[in-house]
């Protein structure tokens, strides 16, 4: 039998413990090794022999009812992300923003066709207002910050974005495509984006955040329900909070750097 060439073996592991790690999510964050055999494809031997070494390493955790989760080890190397930084320096601005409208506040970045959410305040147990949660995925033209992302994706990125969206969320469809550059576009002119709830003076408003070369980085946006003021009301606070978060992000150049890269 042929051996596989040493480079090719070292790739297989590593696809195989990437994969494993990957069947964890918010809907699965306690997996047994059956579990994760079947979320993965991977046969039980495989996945019990990787998450041996991976648990040895803190990178996954055993509870006491024998099922594992992502553990504390992988989650302090998580933090030396550079949006960590961006995380860091915005929330106070976040924090400030939430006092003032009493609205969930998120900041979210964009990943490929999806806005990631980095930071989240509300006072909304029940979470009526808004889907996001910190490190969820939502599809770009799904949210206000999403639309503001995917507005100032540069052109060939962006179109990239908008040609994957129908194949990454089949429930997008593929025929809203001059409708979404229209709106895009008005995003653009008016440095604004805004989300109506159907019948209701709710929804979500928001505005880009800018690096050092005047790149958009992220996305400020307050989420709310039905409220006696439309949620047009909110936009100077949404815009104030989003040019002093790119202020702070400008000041503080040496992770700037690191997080615009």
């Amino acid at each position: 039998m042929t051996t596989p060439p040493a480079g090719m073996t070292e790739r297989s592991v590593v696809d195989r413990t990437l994969r494993i790690l990957g069947v964890f999510d918010r809907e699965n964050r306690n997996l047994t090794l059956s579990g994760i055999s079947r979320r993965s494809g991977l046969p039980v031997a495989t996945v019990h022999r990787i998450v041996t070494k991976l648990h040895g390493w803190g990178a996954l955790e055993k509870c006491a009812d024998g099922t594992y989760r992502i553990g504390l080890r992988l989650w302090e190397t998580a933090t030396l992300a550079p949006h960590t930084a961006l995380t860091e320096t915005a929330q106070p601005h976040l924090v400030g923003l939430h006092k003032q409208t009493s609205a969930a506040v998120t900041l979210a970045v964009r990943d490929g066709a999806d806005s990631v959410c980095l930071s989240l305040i509300s006072n909304d147990a029940h979470r009526t207002a808004y889907r996001s949660d910190v490190g969820s995925r939502t599809p770009l033209p799904d949210t206000a910050a999403g639309l503001v992302l995917l507005a100032h994706t540069g052109e060939n990125s962006g179109r990239q974005v908008r040609a994957a969206l129908p194949r990454t969320h089949p429930s997008r469809g593929a025929a809203d495509g001059a409708a979404l550059q229209s709106r895009l576009a008005k995003i653009r002119r008016e440095g604004c984006a805004v989300v109506v709830a159907p019948s209701s003076r709710g929804g979500s408003v928001a505005a880009p955040v800018c690096g050092g070369q005047g790149t958009v980085i992220a996305a400020v946006a307050v989420t709310v329900p039905a409220r006696p003021l439309p949620v047009m009301q909110l936009l100077p606070q949404v815009r104030a909070t989003a040019e002093a978060v790119s202020r702070s992000m400008r000041i503080d150049g040496g992770r700037m750097a690191e997080v615009g890269a």
